[in-house]
């Protein structure tokens, strides 16, 4: 049994180091990384940010979101219809 226990200590040990080293391995060659189409930031989509309505309290819905003059608006309104807010820039 002691023979059993100081063997799987030892396996478990052994499988610790070969992770570590793979994380650092990884880490290490994430500099080299090849930018392709499947990670270029055309891809990435931003996310509407949320409002709280200032009546109520609750989670406002964004229900226009448009470019003027080269900048984004968005306009919000409470799903209660106790407050809305319009032209907020993002």
């Amino acid at each position: 049994m002691k023979h059993t226990k100081k063997l799987a200590a030892l396996f478990l040990a052994l499988m610790m180091v070969f992770s570590l080293m793979a994380v650092t391995a990884a880490a290490y060659d994430a500099e080299a990384h090849e930018h392709t189409h499947a990670c270029s930031a055309e891809t990435i989509q931003p996310r509407i940010p949320a409002m709280r309505c200032p009546t109520c309290g609750t989670q406002m819905d964004a229900v226009h979101v448009y470019e003027e003059k080269g900048h984004t608006y968005i306009d919000f309104e409470c799903p209660f219809g106790d407050g809305s807010f319009e032209r907020f820039p993002w």
